[in-house]
């Protein structure tokens, strides 16, 4: 199970946060963020000082998608990591497994559900993932998964948002970000044995 993130511009994702979420999805990170009239893509990061160190650079004014990668298919590689770009002004994160794909050449799910299926839709037709017709089609497709679209200036379409929660203002997918508790004791541990007297 990947970990996506959308921060808007604002708001902010603790390092903790981030660090977490790289420990236990340790299979690449990424993150867009909205400038200058496009979206500009950093990922391929597989150690997380690389990764915070490329982070910590982009202003909190900035809106990101942040992305942490569990594979499920394709190799481990930094074209196989998220964001994809959809086009100059457009990139997403996936979180989940797209069941209605044909996985080719070394790519995962997505890489091929982005290259093959939606990156055409949206270079032809701009507008179709922010018409309600476009959503339940991308729904439909992706099933229980959740994709988060982010354009050029910082706005987000989140598919199946409902399946995510929002914390600080920011949106994830699910909750390993959070720190883990502590194991608690079962109360079933064996009992030291008495020490006889003679």
């Amino acid at each position: 199970m990947c970990l996506a993130i959308y921060k808007p511009a604002g708001a902010t994702v603790e390092k903790d946060r981030l660090r977490n979420s790289f420990n236990r999805h340790p299979h690449g990170a990424g993150f867009a963020i909205a400038k200058d009239g496009k979206v500009v893509i950093r990922k391929g990061f597989f150690s997380f000082d690389k990764f915070w160190k490329a982070y910590k650079k982009v202003p909190t004014s900035r809106a990101m998608l942040i992305h942490f990668r569990w594979a499920t298919h394709g190799e481990h590689t930094k074209e196989n990591c998220h964001p994809f770009r959809l086009n100059a002004s457009t990139a997403m994160i996936h979180n989940g497994v797209i069941k209605r794909v044909l996985v080719k050449d070394k790519g995962s799910d997505t890489s091929n559900f982005v290259k093959r299926i939606l990156a055409p839709i949206v270079n032809q037709h701009p507008n179709f993932i922010h018409t309600t017709h476009g959503q339940k089609v991308l729904s439909l497709a992706i099933g229980e998964s959740k994709v988060v679209i982010m354009n050029h200036t910082g706005k987000p379409v989140i598919i199946n948002e409902h399946k995510g929660h929002w914390d600080k203002d920011c949106w994830y997918s699910n909750d390993t970000y959070m720190p883990r508790p502590a194991p608690k004791y079962s109360g079933f541990a064996s009992k030291p044995k008495a020490h006889s007297s003679e």
